[in-house]
C-alpha cells in the first residue's frame, strides 16, 4: 500500500476517473483530460452537477415534445 498523505488512496483512483471521464465526455469538449483531473474536486463535481441538470431538462423538453404537449398540433387531412 502507497503513502496517501499528499492524495486519494488507490481505492479512489476509479471514482476520480470516473468523474474526469463524465466531465470530458459530457461536457462536448469544454474541458481537456489534465483540466478536468487537476481542477479543484468541488469545482469538478459543480461542473458534473450543471451537466446533469441540463440533461435532465433536455429529456423533459424531449418527452413533453413527444406527447405532444408542446402546442404544435398534427395537420388533419380530409379523407
Amino acid at each position: 500500500m502507497g503513502l496517501t498523505f499528499f492524495g486519494q488512496p488507490a481505492s479512489n483512483r476509479p471514482a476520480i476517473h470516473e468523474e474526469v471521464f463524465s466531465l470530458i465526455y459530457y461536457g462536448q469538449g469544454g474541458f481537456t483530460h489534465s483540466e478536468a483531473y487537476n481542477m479543484p474536486i468541488p469545482l469538478r463535481r459543480f461542473y458534473i452537477q450543471q451537466i446533469v441538470k441540463s440533461v435532465e431538462e433536455q429529456k423533459k423538453e424531449i418527452e413533453k415534445a413527444q406527447k405532444g404537449d408542446g402546442g404544435v398540433q398534427m395537420p388533419q387531412f380530409k379523407k
